[in-house]
């Protein structure tokens, strides 16, 4: 009997100190936001092109648009500076009071590369038998990891600093950090410079582009407790 008083206490007191440290913990707690950001330039050109075919059947608009398709893998292969993929594929009927009176396929290419002087003229080539949907630009997948490091550094930099300006704006002796929590995806990458077909005047004649720039941002967001 007397063992069992002696747990009983003895957890009394273990869940009191727990109650008692963790009111420590949300006692003088500062809550604490910064961002960094910076524009960077883009990279990496991309752009969508859509070979089109209206015939009188589903089969002959079909291997029309193949045709088109590989005489423009053929042009691209042999140039290893783009990278390209076949985008979505689809056959719809013509209707003509309400009757079908022929078929368009349509395909879309997607064309990336570094190399945006070779990405353009390739463009311009490719418009004797295919249409310009869209083109773009974006940060590489490497170019955005090592400014996001450096962001994040910054970031976190600027934290610690606007922690040390509360600590002695409030006369307290130091601070302890509670948590701290980093956002790399504050602030999407989106494309900039985008040039629609019509705006593109003659069909083979390669267009005018500017890259420009996308801005990438990190938020490092936490909680210090103040001690005094």
């Amino acid at each position: 009997m007397k063992t069992f008083v002696a747990c009983a206490a003895a957890l009394v007191v273990t869940i009191s100190s727990l109650a008692f440290a963790d009111e420590q913990v949300q006692f003088n707690i500062v809550n604490l936001r910064v961002d960094q950001s910076r524009e960077v330039v883009n990279d990496v050109m991309v752009v969508i092109m859509q070979a089109t075919a209206q015939k009188n059947s589903s089969g002959e608009a079909a291997q029309s648009v193949n045709e088109i398709m590989g005489w423009a893998d053929t042009i691209i292969a042999a140039d290893q500076r783009i990278k390209h993929k076949t985008l979505n594929y689809q056959t719809r009927p013509i209707y003509q009071n309400k009757s079908v009176t022929g078929w368009t396929a349509s395909q879309q290419l997607q064309l990336q590369s570094h190399d945006i002087e070779a990405l353009t003229k390739m463009a311009g080539s490719l418009q004797q038998q295919l249409q310009i949907v869209s083109m773009g630009f974006q940060v590489s997948p490497e170019r955005r990891a090592e400014e996001l490091e450096t962001l994040i550094v910054e970031a976190l930099e600027a934290f610690n600093t606007k922690a040390k300006l509360v600590t002695r704006t409030m006369k307290a002796n130091d601070y302890r950090l509670v948590n701290v929590s980093i956002d790399e995806n504050g602030s999407p990458m989106p494309y900039r410079g985008v040039v629609q077909a019509e705006a593109l005047g003659a069909r083979a004649a390669a267009p005018s582009v500017e890259a420009g720039e996308s801005k990438l941002r990190v938020s490092v967001a936490g909680s210090i407790q103040l001690v005094f």
